[in-house]
């Protein structure tokens, strides 16, 4: 069974900002990401900076959460 947890809405809030702010970016930086999905070809760096872009946001979540305890 997964253990549930609670994300106040101020965190929410600011997960939710940096999504619109990465998709705005995005769009008007590299607007081909998306349709060319480099990042799931084995052996390229656009690949090896996915996963770790990835990572990042893993523990930027983290860190947000226990920050609330």
């Amino acid at each position: 069974m997964r253990e549930k947890f609670y994300i106040e809405p101020a965190q929410m809030e600011a997960i939710s900002d940096k999504i619109s702010g990465m998709t705005r970016w995005l769009a008007e930086n590299a607007p081909y990401c998306e349709a060319e999905q480099k990042h799931l070809e084995e052996g390229t760096t656009e690949r090896a900076y996915w996963h770790y872009g990835y990572l990042r946001a893993l523990k930027d979540i983290v860190s947000l959460v226990k920050s609330a305890e």
